[in-house]
């Protein structure tokens, strides 16, 4: 039988047909994950996510045998939409000047990861994979403090590990979230903060 007419070659239209539906299925799942997500539900289950995709429970576990596979997609995306901010050349500013467009830099990409950071944490102490993502954007962000710092600061490194707890994801949420602060006040108290730190003696 000649290969163009063997079976298999016979419907290769309504393969890629099925493979794309396949495609939009799967990223219909994962688009409503992130919209769950970023509208205030950091752990939204399977049937939440499918009514919210519309699509069937049981195509969301083909796709996603079970939820933690969903969370890592997650995580990965999160990681991707973070990465150009935490990429972006550093401002050639005296320091302490360029300290302003460090916290600045720091409040976006607080303000991006806030939602997903509470889905993160509700689910990083129970996957090894999860945890890895979360990790890996915490040295990110720990890398950038320490590109923009001089070096006398960062030998310094009680002075350096205060600085980065100043300025970390956590501290942010605090501020945001539990003392209601605006994103501008947030990062007034933070420079605040870190100016009179950086100035201390010792």
């Amino acid at each position: 039988m000649d290969m163009a007419t063997s079976p298999k070659n016979l419907h290769p239209a309504k393969v890629d047909g099925r493979r794309e539906r396949s495609a939009a299925s799967r990223r219909q799942i994962l688009a409503a994950m992130i919209d769950l997500v970023e509208s205030g539900q950091p752990s939204p289950t399977a049937e939440t996510v499918a009514a919210r995709a519309g699509v069937s429970l049981r195509t969301v576990f083909r796709h996603f045998e079970e939820m933690e596979k969903l969370h890592l997609e997650l995580a990965a995306v999160v990681f991707e939409r973070v990465r150009p901010i935490l990429d972006r050349p550093i401002e050639q500013r005296e320091w302490p000047d360029s300290l302003t467009d460090a916290i600045a830099r720091r409040a976006e990409f607080f303000e991006m990861m806030a939602p997903f950071k509470t889905a993160i944490d509700v689910h990083r102490h129970r996957s090894r994979a999860i945890a890895a993502q979360h990790r890996r954007i915490t040295v990110m962000s720990r890398d950038l403090l320490a590109a923009s710092v001089p070096s006398q600061l960062l030998a310094d490194r009680e002075k350096f590990e205060l600085l980065s707890l100043l300025l970390s994801l956590e501290a942010w949420q605090r501020l945001r979230e539990q003392q209601g602060l605006t994103v501008e006040e947030s990062r007034q108290a933070v420079l605040r903060a870190a100016r009179a730190l950086i100035a201390s003696e010792g």
